[in-house]
Formats: C-alpha cells, sequence, structure tokens
C-alpha cells in the first residue's frame, strides 16, 4: 500500500512545458521628433548612407493613416540617398527551441506611389509590394520565427522603390516564447493527494 502512494507522489512531481514570454522590442516612433532625412530612429538606424522620414503631427502626419497613429516612419527620406535601410541597433540573439513573434504595421505610401519593402529578421523575409492606399496587405501580427542554431539577427525593413517616397512604418514589435518546467494546478493537486496518502499510511503504521 505504502508503495502505491510512493508512485502516486512521484508522478506528481512531474513537470509539464508552459510558455514563459517576453518582449524583446517594442517600438511606435512616438517618442521622436518628427524630422527629415534621420538616420537614428528609436531602436533602428538607417545604414548604408540611407535616411528615412520620422513624420506625425504637423510633419506629414496624414502619413500615418490608420491602423498606424502618432508618428511613423517614411522609409524613402530625403535629399541624399533617401532610399532607407532601416534595421535594428543592436543585433537579437535567436535561440533553437524558442518561438519568436514579429510584428509591424507596414503601409503604402498614401502618396500614389506604389512602393516595395523587403522584411528581413532570422529565418522570415518577405517582399511587400503596396498600392498607394493599401494599408491591410503589409500589416503583420504575431510571425512566428523559429532557428535551428543560435543567430545574431537584425529585423532590417528595405525600401525598394527609388526616390522620396516610400511605404510607411510603425508599431514594430518582437516578442518570445519558451517553454519552461512548471507544474500545472492539477499536477500540484495530485501531488497533495499523494503526499497525504503517504502521511495516512505512516499512522497506521503506528497504530
Amino acid at each position: 500500500m505504502k508503495r502505491a502512494y510512493l508512485i502516486l507522489a512521484a508522478s506528481a512531481l512531474g513537470f509539464v512545458p508552459l510558455a514563459q514570454a517576453a518582449t524583446l522590442l517594442d517600438e511606435n516612433f512616438d517618442e521622436l521628433t518628427p524630422m527629415l532625412s534621420a538616420t537614428s530612429v528609436g531602436a533602428f538606424s538607417a545604414i548604408d548612407g540611407t535616411n528615412v522620414d520620422i513624420v506625425g503631427g504637423s510633419l506629414f502626419g496624414g502619413l500615418c493613416a490608420a491602423p498606424e497613429s502618432g508618428n511613423c516612419i517614411d522609409l524613402d527620406g530625403s535629399n541624399g540617398n533617401p532610399q532607407g535601410i532601416l534595421r535594428t541597433t543592436t543585433a537579437i540573439t535567436l535561440e533553437p527551441g524558442v518561438n519568436y513573434f514579429l510584428s509591424f504595421d507596414l503601409i503604402g505610401s498614401q502618396r500614389g506611389v506604389t512602393d516595395s519593402t523587403t522584411v528581413t529578421f532570422g529565418s522570415y523575409s518577405k517582399t511587400f509590394v503596396l498600392p498607394s492606399a493599401d494599408v491591410t496587405d503589409g500589416i503583420v501580427s504575431n510571425q512566428l520565427v523559429t532557428v535551428s542554431s543560435p543567430t545574431a539577427a537584425f529585423l532590417t525593413f528595405t525600401s525598394n522603390t527609388p526616390g522620396d517616397i516610400g511605404s510607411v512604418l510603425d508599431d514594430v514589435v518582437i516578442t518570445s516564447s519558451a517553454p519552461s518546467a512548471v507544474p500545472e494546478p492539477a499536477t500540484l493537486a495530485l501531488m497533495g493527494f499523494g503526499f497525504a496518502g503517504l502521511s495516512l499510511s505512516r499512522r497506521k503504521r503506528k497504530s
């Protein structure tokens, strides 16, 4: 009888994987001062000599059409070399066995030009061709990204449209979800029953 209670208690110690979520990047650009020809853009930088425009409020604020709001980024900047390549300032280390989720709002130029933007992050790479008024086809929510080996990954938005009218970017988020060994409430209850059984067995032996 005692052996049965020991087996029950031992089985109650089993752990099940539960998700632990973490936010690795959350950038809506609202804390920035609107300006043309920007190279430092919150958690991002314009690389390879390119620039982008931080727009909002009285500075072309109408470009940030819903679902975007506040400030947003025109991926084709102004003046010299305006065809922006916007990349996270630091790489994000991606680990195998961890789920990473990418979200962003990428909309059409809002100025009559069809534009093209390529988005890359780890194993994710996609090119969006957006007519001027398209505010839906570039909206990405919780795109799963995984890796098979440790990877230092930059999130990059590359404008493929020459000139100073490009796609408009906002609300960039990267989260991760890793399994962790945590007992479920049902498992804890089973554990309690097991130890209660052990206690009852000991009392019977003493009597």
